[in-house]
């Protein structure tokens, strides 16, 4: 690890002290825009770079946050189709597959994440969409099409961005209608099976030049890299079918507004997980293919997930004169059915089979105003709303004599206030104070039954409500050196709701659970040197979370059930290093360096699941605490002990990329060349356990592509490769109980070509 680690640092530096000659045009970082600005200066795609992220238009060097994002040509450059395609690049940013269930992603943010695929756990980091909040995890698989650029926001952005950023904020811009005629289509070919088309069709200016409409399709069919030997059918595929269209009103004066509406249905197949041997005798019955062949898994169905979902959001700005009032309005419908193998053992059946059959919608709505810019004093104002309703059924094939149902709904109610200020009391100097005051309310209903050999055996209905409110400031020094360079400090608090288990089958196990808050301090630099050849930001944090919400195992009505709760306090330190170089015309050097120091600070409590008698064990942090099985001991006791030297899941302690793209002009337009190679450190993707089963090991994935484009790109064809090396990588690993552990793994090396044709 030590030698890779020294590799990637060597050429960050090496990029660093590079000499540079004279150039006129600007550089750029991996950062871009927010709700429909235009980032780059001129045809450059690594131009000046304007963002929102404190909700006016900016350079992102000016912008006292640490800011990572993708444009749509470094997403095309490396043949990426979802999100989860973009892992590795930014500076301790984690986008990676849950795992055990095909439609969640694992996004985490400087060693912090969610990445339970049940509605009741909000996600740690908030994912935007044209300016609204998506409150289920399980509609954020995001297949990259139509999209302008991605921007990761890091650390709690709670003042500006809303709910459930407690380790920052996933902002995700479309693109916009443009004013002239034109459209756009791709085919894609690729290894597995894969064919996939991607058209887009602009209307140009209409009725007296105030409209102009956009729409855009995507169809996507992938077979999968993974087989089931029971079954012989192929795993870890998928088809998408998404529709996005826009609608926007501009005559060039004080108004503007923006329709935004998106359909998406996804089949997704999958997972195919690698069993290890616990010493449980039914993993000697497995196939022997599949106890070696990480690409090989034995399930006695197919596993899958069915999604299904549709919504908008609605943008208008008002210039008043003295600044500008805006409204966001959303809206969001999700449907999904999963069934998956959670044991993976196919003996006995059916064990751990389990079904979950989703329905629900969100509505929410901001208006802000936001001062003019370049007086003493501006500010940003405003208050928001949001309310969501589901339901969900659940389906627990626990053994061939045991069967559990849940019947689940909640509504969820949040409003909240917030400001920020921003001062300029001498030359350079800013200083900032916001705040946010958020309320959240939940009213949640579960209904679970136990059957077995058909008799209920067990039952109970309960009505439970809950409200949290928290005030979270945010306090900001910014001071520019020079018109390129800038230093900060950052000072904010984040805030979490409490909620409700979906899991539980007796009423000790559904909560409530308390909301989860951190504190968080930042430094940075941001500049462009050397006439603008080369962009340096650095980075340095500390974040402090207390009241971790995460699972951990509780006695259940039949068996053993991962139930979520309080469970310890932590800290997470580092620093992150990005770079990007321009030394020729046509040539761009990036390279990012980040550490992360991520560890418990406190964390007392019973996380194996073995129930005892009560006698004290080692490393006995409490006193026993008896079990209830509907409100009546059982006889055993859960012994809380400290588990402090766990590691964080999703915390490599070292990662890192590297990435060369290079233009050159031809006689017919031009050829493009990209490489890029992504490091991380070996690190737990499981979190409550450390058995070397659940590290993902330590790798350097190379990607690469080469085009060739026609003038202004009217067309391209573009050749591509992922994981070069062909790396056997886990994304993650999971275990139920006492069942052994399930990993599970991402894409071998893959090849493909891409057409594009514009007019």
């Amino acid at each position: 690890m030590k030698s890779t680690v020294l590799m990637l640092s060597t050429a960050a530096v090496a990029l660093m002290a590079m000499p540079v000659q004279a150039q006129t045009e600007p550089t750029a970082s991996a950062a871009s825009v927010g709700e429909g600005e235009s980032g780059s200066a001129g045809d450059d795609p690594y131009g000046e770079i304007l963002v929102t992220a404190q909700r006016r238009s900016e350079s992102v060097q000016d912008v006292p946050i640490a800011i990572s994002a993708f444009n749509s040509d470094m997403v095309e450059a490396s043949g990426s189709t979802n999100i989860t395609s973009l892992n590795g690049l930014a500076p301790n940013v984690v986008l990676q597959t849950q795992g055990l269930v095909a439609n969640v992603p694992m996004i985490s943010i400087r060693g912090m994440n969610t990445s339970d695929p049940d509605p009741n756990a909000d996600p740690k980091v908030s994912t935007i969409i044209d300016g609204v909040y998506i409150p289920f995890v399980s509609s954020t698989m995001l297949d990259l099409f139509d999209v302008e650029r991605i921007e990761i926001l890091k650390g709690p952005q709670g003042v500006l961005f809303g709910k459930n950023n407690l380790a920052g904020t996933l902002n995700v811009i479309s693109s916009r209608p443009t004013d002239d005629f034109g459209g756009e289509a791709r085919v894609s070919f690729g290894s597995f099976g894969l064919k996939q088309f991607r058209g887009k069709l602009n209307s140009g200016r209409f009725a007296d030049d105030a409209l102009a409409a956009k729409v855009a399709v995507n169809f996507r069919d992938y077979n999968g890299y993974s087989r089931n030997v029971i079954t012989g059918n192929r795993l870890n595929g998928a088809n998408v079918k998404s529709v996005r269209g826009a609608l926007e009103y501009d005559r060039g004066g004080s108004f503007d507004s923006t329709l935004i509406v998106d359909w998406l249905k996804q089949k997704t197949t999958g997972p195919a997980p690698h069993v290890l041997d616990n010493g449980d005798p039914n993993w000697d019955l497995l196939p022997d293919e599949v106890k070696t062949d990480v690409r090989k898994a034995a399930v006695l169905f197919d596993p899958f997930a069915n999604t299904e979902s549709y919504g908008g959001s609605w943008n208008s700005n008002l210039d008043v004169g003295w600044g500008t009032i805006s409204a966001v309005l959303g809206y969001r419908h999700l449907d999904y059915v999963t069934r998956g193998d959670f044991d993976g053992l196919i003996t006995p059946a059916p064990q751990l089979d389990v079904t979950r059959d989703f329905s629900g919608k969100s509505k929410s709505g901001e208006l802000r105003y936001v001062s003019p810019a370049g007086e003493p004093v501006d500010f940003v104002v405003g208050v928001y709303y949001q309310t969501d309703q589901w339901r969900q059924f659940n389906t627990v094939l626990a053994n061939p004599t045991t069967t559990t149902l849940a019947q689940l709904n909640q509504d969820t109610e949040s409003y909240a206030v917030f400001a920020l200020v921003n001062a300029h009391p001498a030359e350079g100097l800013t200083l900032s104070i916001g705040g946010r005051y958020s309320h959240d309310s939940k009213d949640y209903d579960i209904s679970s039954q136990v059957f077995v050999n058909g008799n209920q055996i067990s039952s109970f209905t309960s009505n439970l409500k809950a409200n949290w409110s928290e005030f979270t400031p945010r306090l900001t020094v910014n001071y520019e050196l020079s018109p390129d360079a800038m230093i900060y400090a950052n000072y904010s608090q984040g805030y979490k709701a409490g909620g409700f288990n979906s899991r539980g089958t007796i009423p000790e196990n559904i909560g409530p659970y308390n909301p989860e808050r951190v504190t968080a301090y930042e430094i940075g630099i941001k500049s462009d040197l050397f006439d603008r050849l080369l962009r340096l930001n650095i980075a340095g944090f500390v974040n402090k979370y207390r009241d971790l919400q995460s699972s951990v195992t509780r006695m259940g009505a039949v068996r053993a059930e991962n139930i979520t709760t309080n469970i310890a306090a932590a800290k997470i330190s580092g620093f992150e290093i990005e770079s990007l170089l321009r030394p020729a015309s046509g040539l761009t050097i990036g390279a990012n360096v980040a550490y992360l120091d991520a560890r418990y600070t406190d964390f007392c409590a019973d996380t194996n699941g073995v129930f005892t008698n009560g006698a004290p064990e080692p490393g006995q942090c409490a006193p026993a605490v008896p079990i209830l099985i509907n409100g009546v001991p059982n006889g055993t006791f859960a012994v809380p002990t400290d588990s402090s030297g766990l590691d964080l899941a999703n915390a490599p302690e070292w990662s890192g990329s590297l990435s060369i793209d290079y233009a050159i002009p031809v006689s017919f337009g031009e050829v493009k060349l990209h490489g890029d190679a992504r490091y991380s450190s070996r690190f737990n993707t499981w979190g409550r356990s450390n058995l070397s089963g659940y590290y993902r090991n330590e790798v350097v994935l190379l990607n690469a592509s080469i085009a060739v484009a026609g003038e202004d790109e009217r067309w391209k064809v573009t050749l591509y490769g992922t994981n070069l090396s062909d790396q056997d990588v886990i994304s993650g690993a999971t275990n139920a109980g006492a069942t052994p552990i399930s990993q599970f793994y991402q894409a071998p090396r893959e090849f493909g070509v891409d057409f594009s044709f514009k007019f």
